[in-house]
């Protein structure tokens, strides 16, 4: 059986060793990427954070315009009752 090629990748510089009869990488060995900078970290989580800040602002805005769809409900349902004292409100169980 012969022995594993050893290849270095043109756009990662990873070391392969490729299997000569099969021709499929066996084993990979990839480079570490090179430490970001301070700075660089720094700007990725103030970008982050303005994005978090955006979605929780849209989430209590959907959460307000629900309560307020929840609350105009509630009081048509209300008038409704108001209106028809004698009939009962639907019980839950009865469309089993």
């Amino acid at each position: 059986m012969p022995e594993a090629i050893d290849v270095t990748c043109p756009c990662c510089q990873a070391q392969l060793k490729v299997d000569p009869e099969t021709a499929a990488v066996v084993w990979t060995d990839r480079k570490k990427a090179p430490p970001r900078d301070f700075d660089d970290l720094v700007d990725r989580v103030g970008r982050n954070r303005s994005a978090l800040d955006e979605k929780f602002a849209r989430s209590v805005q959907q959460t307000r315009r629900s309560s307020e769809i929840l609350d105009k409900k509630f009081e048509e349902a209300r008038k409704r009752a108001e209106a028809d004292p004698t009939s009962r409100p639907p019980h839950p169980f009865d469309n089993d």
